[in-house]
């Protein structure tokens, strides 16, 4: 290792000294030049080209770790825009909470007094992480079971199936819209959908007439609920007879606000 040079005085001023005496003749074989003919050249040292030569590739060797940490910056600023839009608790679910018995949060009373009173209801529940899900079942049944003496005859009514589901991680809005109608075989009647203002954030009549049902489906934040009605027939072979009666099917024309009201009470009903 070669040290700064040091001064020394002296009659015509300071000097410069090397700290390290120059070889002097006689004291022992010098090493010859690099290049003197018949001497090999000395090895180069870390001190010499070779390691500038392994620089000069670091670079390119580089790259590609360059373009990962970069797509693992997008990444993680995606993930963070998520998570700040959502929050670590999850999404604001608008004062909707889980449903123990849908058949008694939905009272239906407007489709009651249009269809016949409930009975029958059977419910089920299942909370978990992501979602919490209600269903309901029942059946609306007019006057004409009430007064019958036997079930003799076929008698129509009408079921009710209610649906609720509660996000709790994800947005549903993007798969609403494109999941609003069920799938169908090829050459079934094209449903029909009609828009309903008014009713939480967006809102759906879907109308199958192949089956003359009514399913009312409904986002609202993260809620997303469906009241669907069908009608049905308690079919029993008249026992003087033995032959069955096609009853008249329940009229459900202009029954699309009576389904909105009870929609209308549901919602509160699940933020109580």
């Amino acid at each position: 290792m070669i040290s700064e040079p040091e001064l020394e005085d002296t009659e015509n001023g300071p000097q410069v000294m090397p700290s390290v005496p120059a070889p002097r003749t006689g004291d022992g074989p010098q090493a010859p030049p690099a290049g003197t003919p018949g001497q090999a050249a000395a090895p180069e040292t870390l001190a010499g080209r070779r390691p500038r030569r392994l620089l000069s590739r670091l670079p390119s060797q580089r790259a590609p770790w360059l373009w990962a940490l970069g797509g693992a910056v997008v990444a993680s600023a995606v993930w963070a825009a998520g998570l700040y839009a959502y929050g670590p608790a999850g999404p604001d679910l608008g004062g909707y909470r889980i449903s123990r018995n849908l058949c008694l949060d939905a009272g239906l009373p407007a489709l009651s007094a249009f269809l016949g009173k409930p009975q029958f209801p059977r419910a089920a529940v299942d909370e978990q992480l992501a979602i919490d899900r209600a269903y309901c079942t029942l059946t609306l049944m007019g006057s004409r079971r009430d007064e019958a003496k036997n079930d003799s005859g076929p008698v129509p009514y009408t079921g009710v199936d209610i649906n609720y589901t509660l996000h709790k991680r994800t947005d549903p809005g993007p798969e609403f819209d494109a999941t609003v109608t069920q799938l169908a075989p090829g050459g079934a009647p094209e449903r029909r959908v009609m828009r309903i203002p008014d009713l939480g954030e967006r809102a759906y009549l879907v109308t199958d007439p192949s089956r003359d049902t009514r399913e009312l489906k409904v986002l609202d934040g993260q809620a997303v609920l469906t009241i669907a009605i069908s009608h049905s027939v308690n079919y029993t072979a008249d026992p003087a007879t033995g032959e069955y009666q096609m009853p008249e099917p329940a009229d459900f024309s202009g029954i699309e606000p009576v389904m909105v009201e009870d929609m209308r009470d549901l919602m509160d009903a699940l933020k109580r």
